[in-house]
């Protein structure tokens, strides 16, 4: 299984089932397709073999996203990603089409609009003690059919990590219970995950079952209101292909690994889960300045506008606070933008240039200032895909 470093066994049985979801946008021109894997990651190669796949059904642009669940198959998840084991990829690529093609068959007119919900006593920020209270910041995009709210796609900041390091059963974890709470006979209901960097229940759970599970899902779904939008639209606008741009990524050099511990918290802050964490990055980081990589890392940001909601995808593990900045660095459609994290892509964690060191810092395989670098090129292509709009005509999943 994948996700924690200190998990020794494999698969044993399920506590509730794997999912993978596509929704489809479409036009007599163009068709996107969003697909929502609950995984612990999604690489390159498999989101590229999906893409390819797609184009045979009529898909012509595809996005792939991993919920980041703990208590999924491990994927090839380690900083800066590995190659996809080949009986995971035919599975999720089987399973995407079919998804697909199920999405596809029941496209209806519909159109999108973008609400966002402070969560209190959801999760907070995992690498710190005793962490301030946050109201975590929900997205949703609600897909209406004339005046009926027939779906929605819940973009959630947290990790889905209720689970402990020794279960051994797969299931969706918190974007499950999510799933869950808010799906009704009439209505689907798609939880993907969003700037989950450095967020978690670590310090707002009161258990470490299904049964927390549940409870988180139905506190959110509580707050989350998924009432049709009071404010009428023209008609919808047409689907247009992602905008992407390429960012390239120092690796981080041993120097600044070295830096880093000399500056890191002593062995007695902390929790005992938060020091044994902070260790395991360090175990990472020094595995990975012992390969001594000097090539970059190359990845895509992308940006989709759908219907006057805009969607960014980062191929990696995104703090929140960026996932924020992105936000408020366009602030013409910052209200209907939403980030999606863990997408098209595993790259691994993002640090910025005054992030103190921690788990993710160490675990990270590019140097201080990349979360930065990718917030740019992300602004970026949502300002364009922004300004590429114009006027999907068939919504489903």
């Amino acid at each position: 299984m994948g996700g924690y470093a200190d998990r020794r066994d494999g698969v044993q049985n399920a506590l509730d089932p794997l999912e993978v979801h596509v929704v489809t946008f479409a036009d007599d021109r163009h068709r996107f397709a969003l697909v929502v894997a609950d995984l612990i990651c999604v690489n390159v190669d498999v989101v590229e073999r999906i893409r390819s796949a797609m184009r045979d059904v009529g898909v012509q642009s595809c996005w792939v996203a991993a919920t980041h669940t703990h208590a999924s198959p491990e994927a090839g998840c380690s900083p800066g990603g590995e190659a996809t084991p080949r009986h995971l990829g035919d599975r999720l690529e089987a399973a995407s089409l079919a998804a697909a093609r199920s999405a596809m068959a029941s496209e209806r007119a519909a159109r999108l609009d973008a609400g966002r919900t402070l969560v209190p006593k959801l999760a907070g920020h995992r690498n710190v003690a005793d962490p301030d209270p946050l109201d975590t910041p929900v997205d949703t995009i609600v897909v209406t059919a004339g005046t009926e709210v027939v779906g929605m796609i819940v973009v959630s900041p947290v990790h889905p990590t209720v689970l402990p390091a020794d279960n051994n059963h797969v299931s969706a974890d918190l974007n499950g219970g999510i799933r869950r709470a808010l799906s009704t006979p009439d209505r689907w209901v798609v939880v993907a995950t969003g700037a989950a960097g450095d967020i978690s229940t670590r310090h707002t759970r009161q258990g470490r079952g299904l049964d927390e599970v549940d409870r988180l899902g139905a506190w959110l779904a509580d707050r989350v209101d998924p009432v049709t939008p009071s404010v009428s639209r023209d008609s919808p606008a047409p689907v247009r292909p992602p905008v992407s741009r390429t960012v390239t990524l120092a690796p981080k050099q041993r120097a600044e690994l070295d830096l880093a511990v000399r500056q890191g918290p002593p062995p007695e802050t902390g929790n005992d889960r938060i020091h044994r964490v902070l260790q395991q990055g360090l175990r990472i980081a020094e595995e990975q300045a012992a390969r001594e990589r000097t090539e970059p890392y190359v990845i895509d940001v992308e940006a989709v506008d759908l219907d006057g909601v805009t969607v960014v995808a980062i191929p990696g593990e995104l703090f929140l606070e960026l996932g924020e900045t992105i936000r408020s660095a366009a602030p013409d459609q910052g209200g209907s933008l939403v980030v999606l994290g863990y997408a098209n892509g595993y790259l691994g964690y993002l640090p910025t240039r005054d992030t103190q060191p921690c788990y993710e810092t160490y675990a990270s395989p590019v140097t201080s200032g990349s979360g930065e670098i990718v917030v740019e090129a992300a602004v970026e292509a949502a300002v364009e895909a922004v300004s590429n709009r114009e006027q999907p005509r068939r919504i489903s999943a």
